[in-house]
């Protein structure tokens, strides 16, 4: 019998070994640079077209671009590992954000489980883009939107914009809800530790008699679990292995062994599979002590590093941008008159059949 995580779409599409999971991120990261470098390149020169134009006549006004003037040789785009830094940084901002709204709104909407939903989708979304295109303090903001949604914990989104002073608009944060839930697939629903760190609280309580002992070990493996959904575990892990190695790692500081719960659970087991288990739970429990955030000063030069890369695509007063919609209203312009050419084709052929 399958377990019932094999049969979930985290399984099938969220769940991989460690050298895919280094693939994917050294493909996209590879893709995304060389095509913003192409875009970069491509706002030069139409800066250059733009300041090359001749002088306006008289009342005439004069062709601006608002967007920085690029000399492509200059720029240094972001690494790998860059990315990665910086997103793990506002990944830890996610759980402070609550902060920032009414004691209400915190308790009741913004539970562990929005954010530890709104921490997946920014790591799940930055593994097929860029922050080249996308900033990750306006990702983070619409996970956190998104997931508060997808948990049953709806928070009107002029309720970010007022709480958080973003400068950004609600139209701006729906287009990118649109965007990220192109990027997780629609895949909204994650399965977190939480849920079988609870499990084996109950558990643990049928096998084991010291309750207020049980009861510190859940509520310190809790923690634990919070520090874990910073790393890659969720990626490389499933949340029962995850939420045991977190147990074992309380039960240990707070010196308490487990190993009478292993030996009533997994009597039955081949020694072979016990010992796999416990391989797999000293490698979450590495990852998880080996754990750093980035700090505040790596993130702002990061960051600084980030503005001076970024696709001028996405910059609405760019040149780039400028260019992509005049050539998105010339194609409408011209789907319109063809509409209107078989419309009147039609009309016509109509005059002829009751002439």
């Amino acid at each position: 019998m399958k377990e019932l995580f094999t049969e979930t779409s985290q399984y099938r599409n969220w769940f991989y070994s460690k050298e895919k999971l280094q693939e994917i991120r050294e493909k996209n990261h590879v893709s995304a640079v060389e095509r913003v470098k192409q875009r970069v390149l491509e706002e030069a020169e139409l800066q250059k077209l733009v300041s090359a134009k001749s002088t306006p006549t008289r009342g005439e006004q004069p062709e601006r671009v608002n967007s920085p003037r690029l000399n492509p040789s200059e720029i240094e785009y972001l690494k790998m590992e860059d990315e990665l830094a910086l997103c793990n940084y506002y990944q830890t901002q996610i759980p402070l954000v609550d902060s920032k709204f009414p004691e209400e709104i915190q308790k009741n909407k913004f539970t562990d489980k929005v954010k530890a939903s709104a921490i997946t989708y920014v790591k799940r979304f930055y593994l097929r883009n860029t922050m080249m295109d996308y900033h990750p303090r306006d990702i983070m903001i619409t996970c956190l939107f998104l997931a508060a949604k997808t948990e049953f914990s709806f928070v009107p989104i002029e309720d970010f914009i007022k709480f958080l002073t973003t400068k950004a608009t609600k139209e701006v944060f729906f287009d990118l809800e649109l965007i990220v839930a192109r990027s997780l697939r629609y895949e909204f629903t994650v399965h977190h530790p939480y849920l079988s760190a609870y499990g084996l609280f109950l558990d643990m309580q049928t096998a084991l008699k010291d309750a207020k002992k049980i009861q510190a070990i859940y509520e310190k493996s809790k923690e634990y679990i919070h520090k874990s959904l910073f790393t890659d575990t969720m990626f490389l892990y499933q949340p029962s292995q995850i939420a045991l190695a977190t147990v074992r790692i309380a039960a240990k500081e707070l010196n308490f062994d487990l190993n009478s719960y292993f030996r009533i659970k997994f009597n039955s087991e081949p020694k072979g599979k016990l010992d796999n288990l416990y391989k797999i739970l000293d490698e979450i429990e590495k990852i998880i002590k080996e754990y750093e955030p980035t700090p505040l000063n790596k993130a702002k030069e990061i960051d600084a590093r980030l503005h001076k890369c970024k696709n001028p695509e996405k910059n609405p007063n760019s040149a780039i941008s400028r260019k992509r919609k005049l050539e998105r209203e010339g194609l409408e312009d011209a789907d319109h008159h063809k509409k209107k050419r078989i419309e009147d084709e039609y009309q016509k052929s109509l005059e002829e059949v009751f002439k």
